[in-house]
């Protein structure tokens, strides 16, 4: 089974995203949105978040205006994305 992880926490609170980071298995997804969204853009985060499909919600990052710092190859990606990828993954567990 698939899963979109969503994460909400900022990277300051670690155990968060290493919680999830170690419940990844192959083919499942992470979606980052409010707080979390500053991990797109700082380079310990890279590699962790690289090891599976990363997305980023646009909304989140510009509210915080981090919009132009987003570390490749997580995708940016904006409400109507968020909604198809809930539906392209069997399952969503939010962190």
């Amino acid at each position: 089974m698939n899963v979109l992880h969503t994460q909400s926490r900022s990277p300051s609170d670690s155990d968060g995203l290493t919680l999830m980071l170690r419940a990844l298995i192959p083919g499942d997804g992470i979606l980052l949105m409010q707080d979390a969204v500053i991990a797109a853009t700082l380079p310990q985060w890279l590699q962790p978040l690289s090891d599976c499909p990363c997305y980023v919600l646009k909304e989140d990052l510009e509210a915080r205006g981090l919009i132009s710092r987003v570390n490749a190859p997580i995708e940016v990606v904006d409400y109507d994305r968020f909604v198809q990828l809930t539906l392209e993954f069997e399952k969503v567990q939010a962190w």
